[in-house]
């Protein structure tokens, strides 16, 4: 029989000191462990956002009694969540209660300058859901998320929203819209994108083109609001339905993550074909500009895949694709990260 001790699986990670040597520490499965636990760590989260815990425990912190009065939930719960919450460094044990890390304070209580919460309800709802199926996309390149219900699709936009808002700010600073006329947002939702160009550049005007459904929504938001005349809205759909003309400009933002190489070149071959000989094609979207990813995308290319068999695509490769449907690559254009603008050019 071996000397040698068994290897214990429920072991902390290690942690070496900062004057240690970080190949000193033998290896242990610490760090699988707590990788292989981070979902029941994230479904933890999403409760407590559920819950409205963060916003119970105040800026003073709670009991698990007053917790659990609050948020209507047994207190054994509510002390289960701000433990495991705590050692994931979202709340602090405080004289035998919790109260909120600085960070969660700011994002997660409802109290701070940016509310994350509409996001981690997307993760919850509509993202773990499908990625339960993760492993079949990864190997058949396919998409796996079913029809949205309508309250996921509540979540999804109200997730989008959050997200993109500052993106589409940033490119309505960052991009010199002043030489266009008339923009042609292709997939724009209920119009993120265009709303803060037509803000900042009062000559512009715009067409959003998104399924029939949206587009009524966002003619009726437009008819009854400051933009009145200048944004329209096309309800079609952009593989198979004729496109609108007469667009200096046509953006398609964080639209190519959502497809394969196929249908991406597809939909760059249907937008040439209407573009104006002085147009200029604008992709924002999240580019790989190097072998990694940016931290802040780097779960991008596995959340595409699952939404639809997209990805998250290098520039290079976009760039080869706007070359066989008749574009020119002019260049990148960067955001604030992740994001970056390729501007393109009828060939």
């Amino acid at each position: 029989m071996s000397d040698q001790p068994a290897q214990r699986v429920f072991t902390p990670p290690t942690q070496p000191g900062p004057d240690a040597v970080a190949d000193s520490a033998p290896p242990n499965p610490g760090r699988i462990i707590e990788l292989s636990a981070g979902y029941m760590v994230a479904k933890a989260l999403f409760a407590a956002v559920e819950f409205g815990l963060f916003a119970a425990a105040g800026e003073n912190g709670a009991t698990p009694a007053e917790l659990a009065e609050r948020c209507g939930i047994p207190e054994r719960s509510a002390r289960a969540l701000g433990d495991l919450l705590a050692d994931a460094g979202l709340m602090v044990r405080d004289s035998g209660g919790f109260r909120n890390a600085a960070d969660t304070e700011l994002f997660l209580s409802g109290r701070g300058p940016a509310d994350l919460r509409p996001l981690l309800r997307y993760w919850d709802q509509v993202s773990y859901p499908a990625w339960e199926r993760a492993t079949e996309a990864f190997r058949t390149r396919r998409g796996v998320r079913g029809d949205l219900t309508e309250e996921q699709t509540a979540v999804y936009e109200a997730a989008v929203a959050s997200i993109t808002a500052e993106t589409a700010a940033d490119l309505a600073r960052e991009y010199d819209f002043s030489g266009h006329r008339r923009v042609l947002d292709v997939g724009g939702g209920v119009g993120t994108f265009v709303a803060p160009l037509l803000s900042r550049y009062p000559h512009l005007s715009a067409t959003v083109l998104d399924l029939p459904e949206v587009a009524v929504e966002v003619a009726a938001r437009a008819a009854a609001g400051p933009l009145a005349g200048r944004l329209d809205a096309v309800g079609a759909d952009f593989f198979a339905d004729p496109l609108p003309r007469d667009h200096d400009a046509i953006l398609v933002a964080n639209v190519v993550h959502l497809f394969p190489p196929d249908r991406i070149a597809e939909l760059f071959g249907r937008l040439r074909e209407v573009a104006d000989a002085d147009a200029r094609l604008l992709l924002v979207d999240w580019w790989r500009t190097d072998i990694a990813p940016h931290p802040s995308a780097r779960f991008g290319a596995g959340e595409f895949l699952v939404i639809s068999g997209g990805d998250l695509y290098q520039v290079d490769e976009v760039a080869g694709w706007l070359a066989e449907t008749g574009w020119r690559f002019e260049r990148l254009q960067p955001l604030p990260p992740p994001a970056g603008v390729i501007v393109a050019s009828p060939a």
